[in-house]
């Protein structure tokens, strides 16, 4: 006797790395096979900002000299075409607006309605958490790119999710085709 399986929501993680995005990837082919099926791709607020200086430095420009702290004047060295705005430039890495950008171009080229979802807090306690509030069927997430000692400390978040998974979890691997078959 065969057993037939329903997805019908399918939750698929995106990190912003290539393999959250074959997390989609086999999303979007398992929402084609599966008609009527939800796709909702999932990203976890994790912002990373870091602060540059962009020009000299004041200890650059001060160097080599002693400055009494009783006897400073409130004076600020600046190099010419460089405003007080631009002493620092900031970097933000994984925003949730580039995972939306890639998320969405991902889902028109292939034509695909599907939800996305920006979750806080502990990546792997925030999907599973989702997936119950929303009685997914299936979370699909990346395989870890971490290793050796940072894995066995840190943990990775397709262990964390697959410990406390609701329901069925596929590890999107990137050296594995996608050989899900189209209907």
């Amino acid at each position: 006797r065969k057993m037939e399986v329903e997805f019908n929501h399918i939750i698929a993680a995106y990190d912003g790395t290539p393999s959250g995005k074959r997390a989609i990837e086999y999303g979007i082919k398992l929402h084609k096979t599966y008609l009527g099926s939800h796709l909702t791709i999932v990203h976890v607020f994790n912002e990373k900002v870091e602060q540059r200086t962009v020009g000299k430095s004041m200890s650059e420009i001060n160097e080599g000299f002693y400055i009494d702290p009783s006897q400073n004047q409130p004076v600020l060295a600046m190099e010419p075409g460089f405003s007080q705005a631009d002493d620092t430039h900031t970097i933000v890495k994984n925003s949730v607006t580039i995972a939306e950008s890639t998320v969405r171009r991902l889902l028109s080229e292939h034509q695909i309605q599907g939800r996305f979802e920006v979750l806080e807090g502990n990546t792997g306690d925030s999907i599973c958490s989702y997936a119950q509030r929303t009685d997914a069927s299936l979370i699909i997430v990346g395989e870890s790119e971490k290793s050796g000692l940072k894995k066995f400390f840190l943990g990775s978040t397709s262990s964390a999710v697959i410990k406390d998974s609701p329901c069925p979890v596929l590890i999107a691997k990137m050296n594995r085709p996608l050989d899900i078959p189209d209907k």
